[in-house]
């Protein structure tokens, strides 16, 4: 998919700089068909072929002017065009909460782990589980399980 998306984009390129000829390779005109409607010299070019040469084209062409005009399609186009952004905006929403979310756990992971390590280094000076439990929060149970690791 990726590899056909290069492609167009390599042959706008190529149009652009007059290195493909709509006239000459038939793939060319449909892949700037994709661009024509936001590109009114592409449009012009591809009238012209489909008036004169490709019959295929042409109707395509009036298909597309056709279809562009009905109400229900430009409607359906647009709930769905809004349904994908919103997907979109969703799963953005959910990415940024879930890497906040992850921050946080890592934090809270990484403070407990502190805890630990100055409260083994407090029991290794020979402290009492209560000075222990008074300066890092930890419950005496906690302290005791630390004591027999």
């Amino acid at each position: 998919m990726l590899e056909a998306l290069h492609d167009v984009y390599l042959d706008l390129i190529k149009w652009r700089n007059r290195e493909v000829d709509p006239r000459e390779d038939q793939l060319v005109r449909w892949l700037l068909l994709l661009e024509a409607s936001e590109d009114e010299e592409i449009t012009q070019v591809l009238e012209e072929i489909a008036m004169q040469e490709d019959q295929v084209l042409k109707k395509a062409m009036e298909e597309w002017e056709r279809v562009s005009q009905d109400p229900e399609v430009l409607l359906a186009y647009e709930a769905r065009r809004k349904a994908l952004l919103d997907e979109k905006s969703a799963l953005k929403r959910a990415e940024k909460l879930g890497e906040e979310k992850g921050k946080q756990i890592g934090e809270e992971i990484g403070e407990k782990k502190g805890i630990l390590k100055v409260a083994l280094s407090m029991i290794q000076k020979g402290l009492d589980t209560q000075t222990i439990a008074e300066f890092t929060h930890l419950t005496p149970e906690e302290i005791d399980k630390l004591r027999h690791q």
